[in-house]
C-alpha cells in the first residue's frame, strides 16, 4: 500500500485557515463609516460621577501578573511660563512621597515583592499627557489593593515633601543634563519649524532649568491641583485577577475624589497650518550624519472611526511600497544615500504626516534629497504597481493574522498600552477579532487607484517642512534653503519613467539533496527535551513549547570563529557575514530576495564571532520550511556580487566619516580598546581602515566557516511537534556538507589589562561627564561564584539609586553589572557607571569608592537581600515562559558545557543568598589592584 504524504507546510496552513474561519466570523454591522468602532466587548469599562474612566482587562499572560496604568491628559503644554518643567518633574515627585508611601518607600515596598524601579514600575511625560505604570505580582494576598493605592496616591495624595522635592532636583537637572549633545541641538533647531507656531514649539517636556532649579513648591501644587484630576484620567488594569473585584476596588478607591469646581479649561492645541513651504537648517561640530526629512503634514482627525481604521490600512500599504522602492536603490554599486525611508502616520494634535526620511552623503546633499524625492513623486505620478501591492497586501495579513493567532498569548502590557492610545490618542481598540475581521474584508477591496490618489493628495507644498542636519566642518557644504526648494521644484516637475517591478518566478529552493538520517535520539527529561543526531554529525536539540502559538526560534553555533582568521585578515572576517547577507542568496540579490520573502514571517541570520560561528532565525510554524531553506542555502549557496561589495563600503564609509565627533562614540571606543590591552584585533573601527576590507578574503573565510555543519549544534525552541518537523530537519540540515574536521576556537591572547588603570578622555562641548569603573579578574567557573556576582550586583544596583541618586541628587540613572566568561580563560568582568556634572566628578567618586568599600567591610542588612531575592525569583517565573529565554540558556549551557540543572533550578540557588555572601562577593570582585577607571570631560573642561 502507498503511503500519502502532504507536506507539512501545507497542513499547518490548512490549520491555520481552519483556525481562522473558526474563532474570526465576528459580525461587522456598521451603517456608515463615520461610526465609532466599538470597544473591545472583553474590556469592562465605564466611567465614575466624578469624570474618572476605567478600563478593565482579565489576562493571563503573563500568570500572577498585573499591570495597572494611570493616564492623565496633561503634559508640558498646560505649564505657565513660571511652570516649564513642573509636569515632568512632578512625574518624578511621584516616586518620592504620598500619604501611603512616605518619602521613597514606595520604591521599596514594589523592590520587595521582587519589582524592579524603571522595569517594572516606571513613567513618562509627553506634551499633553503623562502616563504612569506598574507592574505587581498577583500571588500575595493584599498587593492588588495595595497597586491600586499606589494610584490613587499619584492621583490625589502626592506630598511634595519639601526635602524630596529639593534633592529631586537635582536628578531632574541630570536628566536633562543627560539628554544634551548634538542630537539635542540640532532637534532645537528644527522644532519650531517642525510645530510651527504652536504651544508644542513653546513647551518641551524636559522644561527650562531655571525653572527645575528655583520653582517654589507652591507652583508644583498649582499645577498638580489643576491637572491631576479625575475627569482627564484613566485608570487601565489588564492581568490575570478577577474583573469585578478590581472594577470594586477602582470604584472604591477613586469614587470619592472630588470633581474640581470650577476647573481650569483642558485645551486640544492645535499645531497651524501654513501655505509656503519651510526649510529648516542646523548644523553641529559634533553631529555625525548628513539628514534630510520631509514632513509633508496634513490634516488628520483621532477619532476611532471605521474609516481612519481602514485608512490606517491604507497608509501602511502606501508606507511598504515607498519604503522598499527606496531601500532598493541602497543596493546599487554607488548608493545615491545611505538609508531612506517613508512612512504616512498620525503626527501630533490635529495633523497626519507622510514622512520622508534618509541619510545622505555629506558630499551629495542636493543629488541624495533630490533622489528621496523622486521616488515620492515617480510613485505620484505614476502610482505603484500591482505586484507591489498584492505583496503588501499579503504581508499585512499575515500580520494580523500572526497577531490574532497569539490571541490568548498576548501580554497584559500589550493591551494596556492599546487602552492607553484609546483613551487619549484615539486610537481603535475593538479586540483582534474584529482587526482581523475588518482586515479581511477591507484588505482585498482596497485599490491600487486609492493608494495612488493618496500619495497624489499628500505631495503638496502647503505646510511643508524639510529640514537639513548636517556636520559643522571643513569641506562640508551646506545647502541653502533656496537650493532645498529648487531640488523639490525641479523633482516636482520632471517626467519620471515609471518603476519596473522586477520579479522572478523561480522557487528559492529547487535543489536536488539526500536526506540525511537521524542516527541517534535522546530524550533529556530535565529540559523537556530531544537530541537528534543526524548522519552528517549535526546535532539538533528540539525543546516543544506553547508559549507562543506562531513562533519558532532557532540557534546554531559552531567552534572557530573570527578567532581563525590572521590578524592582517580580521576586518576582512569580521565583515563577512554582513556582505554575504547584503548579497542576498544562490540566485537572488538581496532585492530580489525580500520581494520573495515578502509575505513570511521569518528571519534568519548567519554570524562570525570571537569564538564561534552560527546561524539564528525565527519564523511561524507555517513560514518553517521556508526558514530550513534558507539556512541551508546560506551553508551551500552564499552569494558574491561585487556590486553589493561596494555599495556596503560606500555605506560604511559614510557612516565611519564623522563617527570621532560624537564624544560618546570616542569614549566607548576608548574603553573597547584599554580593555582588550590594545590588542590589534580590537582596534577602534574608522573610515581609513576599513580599506582592510578584501571582498575576496571575506567571502572565503564565510564559506570555510560554514563548508563543515559536522561540528554545529543547532537550538529550537517554539510551537512544533518533533515527529512532524523531524522530515524538515533531515531534509535540510541533515544534508548539509559534512568533512568531519576537527577544530577549537584559537586564543589570539586578548586578555584583560593587569593593575590599576586611570584615563581622562576630553571631548565635547556640553557640560557633562561620564564614570565608568571596570573591575576584572579570574573566575573560578561554578554555580556559587555565579551566584555571588549575580547577588552583588542586585545589592549593588539598590545601593546606587539609593545613594547617588536619590540622596546626592548626583546622576539620572546609575547601573551595575557583572559578568563571567569561561573562554579562553574563567574571567569576571563588573561596569558600573553613570552621567553627571563634571563639576561632581571627584564627589562621586568618592562617594561610589566609599559604597563600594562599605560593601567590602560591612554587611549588608537583610531588607537588600530580600529585595535581590525576589527579583531574581520573580523574573525567573517570567522566563520560565519565553521562548528566548531557553534557547539562550540552553545555547549557554551546551557551549560552556555546564549541567543544566543549574538553571532550572535556579529559583532555588536564589534561596543561597546572604548577607554574608555579598561580604564575600565584594570582597572577592572589588579587587582595587585591578580596576580601570574612565572619566569622559568636556573638552574644554579644566579639573
Amino acid at each position: 500500500m502507498k503511503k500519502i504524504t502532504i507536506k507539512l507546510g501545507l497542513i499547518l496552513s490548512l490549520i491555520i485557515y481552519l483556525s481562522l474561519g473558526l474563532f474570526s466570523q465576528v459580525k461587522i454591522d456598521y451603517k456608515s463609516l463615520d461610526e465609532r468602532i466599538p470597544l473591545d466587548p472583553k474590556i469592562k469599562t465605564g466611567k465614575l460621577s466624578n469624570g474618572l474612566t476605567y478600563f478593565i482587562r482579565e489576562n493571563h499572560k503573563p500568570e500572577n501578573r498585573a499591570e495597572l496604568q494611570m493616564v492623565v491628559r496633561a503634559g508640558s503644554v498646560f505649564e505657565d511660563d513660571d511652570q516649564q518643567g513642573l509636569a515632568h518633574f512632578i512625574e518624578h515627585m511621584c516616586f518620592n512621597g504620598t500619604k501611603n508611601f512616605p518619602k521613597n518607600d514606595l520604591i521599596k515596598f514594589l523592590e520587595s515583592l521582587g519589582m524592579r524601579f524603571g522595569g517594572d514600575l516606571n513613567a513618562n511625560t509627553g506634551f499633553d499627557r503623562t502616563y504612569y505604570m506598574l507592574t505587581i505580582p498577583m500571588d500575595r494576598k493584599g498587593v492588588l489593593d495595595s497597586g491600586f493605592q499606589v494610584l490613587e496616591d499619584w492621583l490625589r495624595f502626592v506630598t511634595f515633601d519639601p526635602v524630596e522635592l529639593e534633592k529631586e532636583r537635582g536628578v531632574i537637572l541630570e536628566e536633562w543634563r543627560l539628554y544634551r549633545g548634538a542630537n539635542d541641538r540640532i532637534m532645537k533647531k528644527h522644532l519650531p519649524n517642525i510645530l510651527y507656531k504652536s504651544r508644542f514649539a513653546e513647551r518641551l517636556p524636559i522644561g527650562d532649568t531655571a525653572v527645575i532649579l528655583h520653582a517654589p513648591r507652591e507652583r508644583f501644587l498649582d499645577f498638580y491641583k489643576n491637572w491631576y484630576r479625575p475627569d482627564i484620567t484613566a485608570i487601565i488594569a489588564v492581568g490575570d485577577f478577577d474583573a469585578n473585584e478590581v472594577e470594586k476596588i477602582i470604584k472604591e478607591k477613586f469614587g470619592d475624589i472630588p470633581a474640581l469646581t470650577n476647573p481650569k479649561k483642558h485645551i486640544e492645541y492645535e499645531i497651524p497650518f501654513h501655505q509656503e513651504p519651510i526649510v529648516s537648517i542646523a548644523t553641529d561640530k559634533e553631529w555625525p550624519y548628513s539628514l534630510i526629512q520631509a514632513y509633508f503634514k496634513h490634516e488628520g482627525e483621532q477619532v476611532p472611526t471605521y474609516k481612519n481604521y481602514r485608512q490606517t490600512i491604507i497608509d501602511g500599504l502606501l508606507s511598504t511600497m515607498l519604503s522598499q522602492r527606496l531601500e532598493e536603490l541602497t543596493h546599487k554599486s554607488e548608493p545615491p544615500y545611505v538609508f531612506a525611508n517613508a512612512i504616512e502616520t498620525s503626527f501630533m494634535s490635529n495633523l497626519k504626516t507622510f514622512f520622508l526620511t534618509g541619510m545622505v552623503k555629506e558630499t551629495g546633499f542636493l543629488s541624495g534629497t533630490e533622489a528621496i524625492l523622486t521616488e515620492a513623486f515617480r510613485a505620484s505620478q505614476h502610482g505603484f504597481t500591482q505586484t507591489e501591492l498584492d505583496r503588501a497586501k499579503k504581508e499585512q495579513m499575515r500580520f494580523i493574522e500572526k497577531a490574532y493567532n497569539e490571541r490568548d498569548k498576548t501580554e497584559s502590557a500589550n493591551y494596556a498600552r492599546e487602552l492607553s492610545g484609546y483613551f487619549h490618542e484615539g486610537e481603535a481598540a475593538p479586540g483582534i477579532e474584529v482587526e482581523l475581521a475588518l482586515y479581511k474584508k477591507w484588505v482585498p477591496e482596497i485599490t491600487l487607484d486609492e493608494i495612488n490618489q493618496l500619495i497624489k493628495k499628500i505631495l503638496k507644498k502647503e505646510n511643508l517642512v524639510i529640514s537639513v542636519s548636517a556636520p559643522e566642518k571643513e569641506g562640508v557644504t551646506v545647502p541653502t534653503e533656496k537650493e532645498i526648494l529648487a531640488v523639490y521644484d525641479k523633482v516636482s516637475k520632471m517626467n519620471l519613467e515609471p518603476y519596473v517591478d522586477k520579479v522572478t518566478a523561480n522557487p528559492l529552493f529547487d535543489k536536488k539533496v539526500s536526506k540525511g538520517k537521524v542516527i541517534n535520539s535522546e530524550k533529556n527529561e530535565q529540559l523537556k527535551a530531544t537530541l537528534l543526531t543526524m548522519s552528517n554529525g549535526v546535532k539538533i536539540w528540539l525543546k516543544p513549547t506553547d508559549f507562543k502559538n506562531d513562533e519558532i526560534l532557532f540557534q546554531a553555533y559552531s567552534p572557530g570563529g573570527n578567532s581563525l582568521a590572521p590578524d592582517a585578515d580580521i576586518l576582512s572576517a569580521n565583515f563577512s557575514e554582513d556582505l554575504v547577507d547584503q548579497a542576498g542568496i544562490a540566485d537572488f540579490d538581496y532585492v530580489t530576495l525580500q520581494k520573495m520573502l515578502q509575505g513570511k514571517i521569518l528571519s534568519v541570520s548567519p554570524s562570525i564571532g570571537g569564538r564561534t560561528e552560527g546561524i539564528s532565525g525565527n519564523s511561524t510554524p507555517e513560514d518553517f520550511e521556508t526558514m530550513l531553506q534558507l539556512v541551508h542555502l546560506y551553508f551551500t549557496s552564499p552569494r558574491k556580487d561585487e556590486e553589493t561589495f561596494k555599495s556596503f563600503m560606500a555605506k560604511m564609509k559614510e557612516q565611519l566619516k564623522n563617527a570621532k565627533v560624537d564624544p560618546n562614540s570616542t569614549f566607548n571606543d576608548t574603553i573597547n580598546y584599554v580593555m582588550n590591552s590594545y590588542h590589534p584585533r580590537t582596534k577602534p573601527l574608522t573610515e581609513e581602515r576599513l580599506n582592510e576590507v578584501n571582498y575576496d578574503k571575506a567571502f572565503e573565510f564565510y564559506k570555510d566557516r560554514f563548508a563543515d555543519a559536522s561540528d554545529f549544534t543547532f537550538i529550537f525552541v517554539g510551537n512544533f511537534n518533533i515527529d512532524s518537523i523531524k522530515p524538515l530537519l533531515q531534509k535540510y540540515i541533515g544534508s548539509l556538507p559534512s568533512t568531519r574536521r576537527v577544530e577549537e576556537a584559537k586564543d589570539n591572547g586578548i586578555r584583560y589589562p593587569k593593575g590599576k588603570i586611570q584615563k581622562i578622555v576630553k571631548k565635547g562641548m556640553e557640560q557633562k561627564s561620564t564614570i565608568r569603573f571596570v573591575f576584572t579578574g579570574d573566575f573560578n567557573w561554578n554555580d556559587d561564584e555565579k551566584l555571588e556576582l549575580t547577588a552583588l550586583m542586585g545589592v549593588l544596583n539598590i545601593k546606587m539609586r539609593e545613594q547617588i541618586r536619590e540622596e546626592k541628587g548626583g546622576t539620572y540613572g546609575a547601573y551595575a553589572s557583572g559578568r563571567p566568561s569561561k573562554f579562553p580563560i574563567p574571567t569576571y568582568r563588573i561596569d558600573i557607571g553613570f552621567g553627571t556634572n563634571p563639576d561632581r566628578v571627584n564627589e562621586l567618586i568618592s562617594t561610589l569608592t566609599d559604597l563600594l568599600k562599605d560593601l567590602q567591610t560591612n554587611k549588608v542588612d537583610d531588607t537588600y537581600i530580600q529585595k535581590v531575592k525576589e527579583i531574581q525569583k520573580r523574573q525567573f517565573e517570567l522566563n520560565q515562559k519565553d521562548n528566548r529565554y531557553w534557547l539562550r540558556q540552553i545555547n549557554d549551557y551546551l557551549y560552556n558545557g555546564d549541567d543544566f540543572s543549574s538553571f532550572l533550578n535556579y529559583d532555588k540557588q536564589v534561596e543561597k543568598i546572604s548577607a554574608d555572601m555579598v561580604l564575600k562577593a565584594a570582597n572577592k570582585f572589588f579587587n582595587w589592584g585591578n580596576l580601570a577607571q574612565f572619566i569622559l570631560y568636556p573638552e574644554n573642561y579644566k579639573e
